[in-house]
């Protein structure tokens, strides 16, 4: 059981890590580490607190969509 939460830490990292790359491709700041560690944190704090796989799923999306309001908030200052 710790290898398939091992697992879907290392999916979530590498999805937002890979997000966060593609997005400097644009020409924004690349940000690919700190959201790779972001999801570590939420994949930690989900399975901590007993979250089976689809608990941990909807973290994860809700983790792109705070990133992702961050992001409009920022880019509106522009």
């Amino acid at each position: 059981m710790i290898y398939t939460k091992i697992a879907m830490s290392v999916i979530g990292m590498s999805f937002y890590f890979n997000a966060g790359k593609m997005e400097a491709r644009s020409g924004a700041a690349d940000h690919s580490v700190l959201w790779a560690s972001l999801s570590l944190l939420t994949s930690i704090l989900a399975l901590w607190a007993g979250a089976g796989w689809l608990l941990w799923l909807i973290t994860q999306v809700g983790l792109l969509i705070g990133i992702a309001l961050v992001r409009v908030a920022l880019d509106k200052d522009r």
